[in-house]
């Protein structure tokens, strides 16, 4: 069983919350998301874009995930 649509509304509302791009490192363990492959199944829905950023909590430049504009009736799969 999928873990990403119980992922998908934690970290959208995070990322909404913080109004900022982050890490996936720096997301599982913000979150204390304990699957980093349900987390990359999570990040394949519709609601999030990755680009590549600087994250703000640790520092470097990498690719960053960011929440979609349009993203809230998206999550609900």
């Amino acid at each position: 069983m999928s873990r990403a649509p119980t992922i998908a509304p934690r970290v959208l509302a995070f990322l909404k919350r913080q109004n900022a791009s982050y890490c996936e490192s720096c997301l599982i363990e913000r979150l204390l998301i304990a699957s980093r492959a349900a987390m990359r199944a999570a990040l394949e829905l519709n609601c999030f874009s990755v680009r590549i950023g600087v994250c703000p909590d640790c520092k470097t430049r990498k690719q960053v995930i960011a929440s979609r504009s349009n993203s809230s009736d998206n999550v609900a799969a």
